[in-house]
């Protein structure tokens, strides 16, 4: 798995609740205004779509980022990318927080950009290597804390959990990512695994945001909190994995975003 880290710092902080979407929001349209070569502007029926980064991200079912951020309003965020178009994903990020500003206030925060953990912005541009990394992890085994840094969307039998979760049902979700990501058929989990659930402390997070794309509101909520575990290698690894590309839906709007500690 391949991919690249894209990180924005600001001090700055706003009083939402969670930032996703208003990120998501206008780096979108910032990147429209980078790569769009369509006089109507239009996405339906446009001649350039298989080639267009903004059509690959926001009308396809499987866009090759994810935004990577806290709950609460530090404007402070990664975009972790599975392509090689960094260079566009950067002019979008200057443009949406240098010239178009964040929410309605239009806030224009200082910022720095990162790419890779290296310097690129603080004022101005730095030459940098655009250069992809390949995902590692150790084969640890025993006990970890699984965490739901942001609300964790995702269904078991048709339905979207609202207070407890399957641990297979993750293992599977971050596999099926892992297909999509890597434009590989979908296939069943690849491995048996071996894990003893010790404790849950779970809660559901109700997030609703209106999207001006579609005229309607959209549901975000999802469940939040910790899981320790006692796992084996396989697992871990996957988990882990988990921690790189996210797991459940929408986590182009930052959901789904895990961590796994000691």
């Amino acid at each position: 798995m391949r991919y690249s880290k894209i990180s924005f710092r600001s001090n700055e902080v706003l009083p939402y609740k969670f930032l996703g979407s208003a990120i998501r929001g206008v780096f979108g349209s910032s990147l429209k205004d980078v790569v769009c070569i369509n006089p109507s502007r239009e996405c339906k029926g446009c001649f350039a779509k298989d080639g267009c980064l903004f059509y690959e991200f926001y009308e396809m079912d499987n866009p090759k980022f994810r935004l990577n951020l806290e709950m609460g309003g530090k404007l402070d965020f990664d975009i972790i990318l599975f392509n090689d178009k960094a260079p566009y994903v950067i002019s979008a990020l200057y443009k949406a927080f240098r010239e178009k500003g964040i929410t309605k206030e239009r806030i224009k925060p200082d910022f720095k950009l990162y790419f890779n953990d290296e310097l690129i912005f603080d004022g101005e541009f730095r030459r940098f290597d655009n250069k992809m990394l390949e995902f590692k992890s150790d084969e640890r085994e025993g006990e970890i804390t699984l965490t739901l840094k942001t609300p964790l969307r995702i269904k078991e039998k048709g339905k979207f959990v609202r207070d407890d979760i399957n641990v297979e049902t993750i293992l599977r979700s971050i596999h099926h990512r892992k297909c999509k990501l890597t434009d590989s058929k979908i296939t069943k989990l690849d491995f048996k695994g071996e894990w003893e659930v010790l404790d849950k402390d779970l809660s559901f997070v109700d997030l609703v945001r209106f999207s001006n794309r579609q005229k309607s509101k959209m549901k975000l909520g999802g469940i939040v909190g910790e899981i320790k575990l006692r796992v084996d290698k396989k697992t871990y690894k996957m988990l882990k994995l988990g921690e790189l590309i996210g797991v459940g839906k929408q986590t182009t709007f930052g959901l789904g975003r895990v961590e796994i500690g000691e």
